[in-house]
């Protein structure tokens, strides 16, 4: 959130405080396998837990990303590759999609070696002992956050591997875990059993990233389907919110009361918003208005407030919107796919791209492949040279800020 006020907001108070932050938060990266470990302990950043969980590399990546956008320092970056090759060599499943952990101690001939010195050794010395156990178990929630997550780097580093990670993560979910419009928890988990709210979010929003990504409207129409289901059979019409799961019949007294988990419901909510915007749907914003109203009340958050900044970043979104930036021509021109690219490689929070080609896009072609930048109120001239494209969104942005 601090990096996305820094470049949306213009203000330069939050540059520095995300930036000794991340700095920080680096010193929790495995210089060795890559990868981020999961907290420190003792106050401080320099004893962690060696525990690596798959949604932990997926902020991580996105941490780092935000991080380059912000400062144009190409560590940040390279931060991000490491986390992303961490988890295409440890976590990644040969049939596509992520497992859950690996853990921080290491089983030896010897007995249990701890964490603080497996991690203190180099790559030889490692594998000489051993890997640390991995959890292989495959979740649609985790598997959401880091298709997201490689969708998302692959904007930015489009040369690298992490594309096809995503994509194969989201053939093996479609194939493993969908039934239906949703998403079970577990490949074994019956049709018929509860299903989780955290597993429609983070699974659509990466569908969603995907979509962006590619190009490829198959993705955009799974994700509809997701995000349909949890306003369909998740969402408590009166109030607002989204529960946690479906209703369990079997569950009594305080367990049958569903919650309503505020950082999902935050994460939804933005995404809902997004889908709005994207589509000119005034009912759906509505509804993203009206979750973020029932979550976000005072006693709300006092009880989840450590999960507020997904809730900050909601609401940034309510409040200001997204704008479009949106490429119009002919998919196989090289000119497309450059602009496209210039569009994908600007991350910001209140940004959207989509491709659209010659009498199939909502803005008309101007007989070059060209981008427009658009808000619900206004739009630009079209932009053909990839490199103007950069300083025309800063000042189209800001041009829409009060």
């Amino acid at each position: 959130d601090a990096f996305s006020r820094a470049v949306i907001d213009g203000d330069a108070a939050w540059l520095p405080r995300a930036r000794a932050t991340a700095e920080s938060y680096a010193q929790l990266l495995d210089p060795v396998f890559g990868g981020m470990y999961q907290y420190s302990t003792r106050g401080t950043w320099q004893h962690p837990h060696f525990e690596k969980l798959a949604a932990i590399q997926a902020g991580a990546i996105h941490s780092f990303i935000a991080a380059h956008a912000a400062t144009g320092d190409p560590r940040w970056l390279e931060h991000a590759r490491s986390v992303a090759a961490f988890v295409r060599a440890f976590l990644e499943d040969p049939d596509g999609g992520f497992y859950t952990s690996q853990d921080a101690d290491v089983p030896t001939a010897r007995g249990v070696l701890h964490g603080a010195e497996y991690y203190a050794l180099g790559d030889a010395e490692r594998r000489a002992l051993g890997l640390p156990r991995t959890d292989t178990t495959l979740y649609a929630s985790t598997n959401g956050l880091l298709i997201d997550a490689l969708a998302r780097l692959s904007e930015v580093d489009p040369s690298g591997p992490w594309l096809t990670s995503a994509l194969a993560a989201a053939e093996r979910m479609e194939r493993t875990h969908r039934r239906g419009d949703a998403f079970v928890h577990g490949a074994e988990d019956p049709a018929g059993g509860l299903l989780h709210l955290a597993d429609q979010v983070h699974m659509a929003r990466g569908l969603a990233t995907l979509a962006e990504a590619t190009a490829d409207p198959r993705w955009s129409a799974l994700a509809e389907r997701t995000v349909a289901f949890a306003e369909r059979e998740l969402r408590d019409a009166p109030q607002g919110g989204f529960f946690a799961h479906t209703r369990d019949p079997s569950a009594v007294g305080v367990f049958a009361e569903r919650q309503k988990p505020l950082e999902l419901n935050a994460t939804l909510a933005e995404l809902l918003l997004e889908l709005a915007q994207r589509a000119d749907d005034e009912a759906r914003h509505a509804r993203a208005l009206a979750a973020l109203r029932d979550v976000a009340r005072p006693d709300a958050i006092a009880r989840q407030g450590r999960k507020v900044g997904a809730l900050v970043l909601a609401l940034d979104r309510a409040v200001f919107g997204h704008f479009l930036l949106s490429v119009v021509g002919e998919r196989g021109d090289p000119a497309t796919q450059a602009l496209h690219r210039a569009a994908l490689a600007l991350q910001r929070r209140d940004r959207l791209v989509e491709l659209g080609e010659p009498g199939n896009s909502r803005y008309p072609f101007p007989g070059e492949a060209a981008v427009y930048l658009c808000s619900q109120e206004a739009c630009s001239l079209p932009f053909t040279d990839p490199e103007a494209l950069a300083q025309g969104v800063s000042a189209f942005a800001r041009s829409l800020r009060p």
